[in-house]
């Protein structure tokens, strides 16, 4: 993690709609009542990354104030990447998950002294891209954490977290902005005349709305919404749609299938339209129950897909694979667009 990096992050933890969470993680820390370990968990890009991320900082800093300074000893060390106190784990180059090993050597490097005589900091993002062992792992620090020792978990998705993790966290939810409030930001950051779009494809998530404005998913819009589109009449053509994506932005397409099917997904689970002003889930009456759990593992799989898709495993087997799950899925026709999802 590079200077320029952690001081973005710690900027995207400045968004006014998550001062309240804020101002109650900086008082928690000025009368030293902060549990051991903080679970920052919310929609995906609602910034958990990069609250924690503040967090640590918030921690480290020997300032004393309600934000990181920037400027003292730790502060230095922590934003030249060098901090001994600090440590971050994630998903590393080419894998699909935290591994075991990487919980265990965080287990070690915590079970050691402070080197600056402070606390000790860890971060893992994202706790919820884990696998059992990892979680197991994860859990005897949890239990026994170490003195002085602070534990920062980011998720998006909590049914992807064991009860036996989430119990012993302190849950610290992240809010999302009125939409709005969302789009006046958004239009601050960077003049576009399609964020309200690109901000639906987000699922109102701002941070992730600017990924996707900086990764050019608003090119593919119009082409992937019209390939689902024809895929709930048709069978998809798994093996020419599987041979054009893999010479045109294969990752990039894969990421808008995640994030249509998020949004299908989600607007399924409210309990009415009005919840999604006029948005509608495109579940009819007597729709099939398990289409959701297949769904979610479908999301799984295309989550999975992407982080395999720069690695040295056959793409055009990959996007087969995944082509071939979904028009599973659709074809099992329990969910019948009654509008068009994507544009809704």
């Amino acid at each position: 993690m590079t200077a320029p990096e952690l001081r973005s992050e710690w900027q995207q933890a400045g968004a006014p709609w998550l001062a309240g969470v804020r101002a109650r993680l900086a008082e928690a820390v000025q009368q030293e009542r902060l549990p051991h370990a903080l679970l920052f968990i919310g929609q995906e890009g609602a910034g958990q990354a990069g609250l924690a991320a503040w967090t640590a900082g918030l921690l480290l800093c020997i300032a004393g104030g309600d934000e990181p300074c920037g400027n003292c000893a730790d502060c230095a060390l922590l934003l030249a990447g060098t901090h001994p106190d600090f440590h971050r784990v994630g998903i590393e180059e080419e894998a699909t998950a935290i591994r075991v090993e990487q919980i265990r050597d965080l287990a070690e490097a915590l079970g050691t002294r402070s080197y600056r005589g402070r606390r000790k900091v860890a971060m893992i993002d994202p706790a919820d891209e884990m696998n059992i062992n990892s979680f197991n792992a994860l859990l005897k620090t949890l239990e026994e954490p170490p003195d002085q020792t602070m534990l920062l978990l980011t998720a998006s998705r909590a049914d992807r977290l064991p009860a036996t993790i989430r119990s012993r966290c302190s849950r610290q939810q992240l809010p999302l902005p009125t939409s709005a409030a969302a789009l006046e930001w958004l239009r601050r950051q960077r003049p576009r005349d399609d964020w309200e779009r690109l901000l639906v494809l987000a699922q109102g998530a701002p941070f992730l709305a600017l990924e996707h404005a900086a990764a050019g998913i608003a090119d593919l819009d119009t082409d992937m919404d019209n390939t689902v589109a024809a895929g709930w009449q048709a069978p998809l053509d798994v093996v020419g749609l599987a041979d054009s994506w893999r010479a045109d932005r294969p990752e990039l397409r894969l990421r808008w299938l995640e994030l249509w099917l998020a949004g299908r997904l989600r607007m399924a689970s409210v309990s009415s339209d009005a919840v999604n002003n006029n948005r509608r889930s495109g579940l009819p009456p007597g729709h099939d129950p398990t289409m959701m759990a297949t769904g979610y593992r479908l999301l799984d799989r295309l989550r999975e897909a992407r982080r395999r898709a720069g690695g040295p495993l056959n793409l055009q087997l990959l996007l087969e694979d995944v082509l071939v799950d979904l028009a599973e899925w659709m074809r099992r026709g329990a969910w019948r667009a009654r509008s068009n999802p994507s544009k809704n």
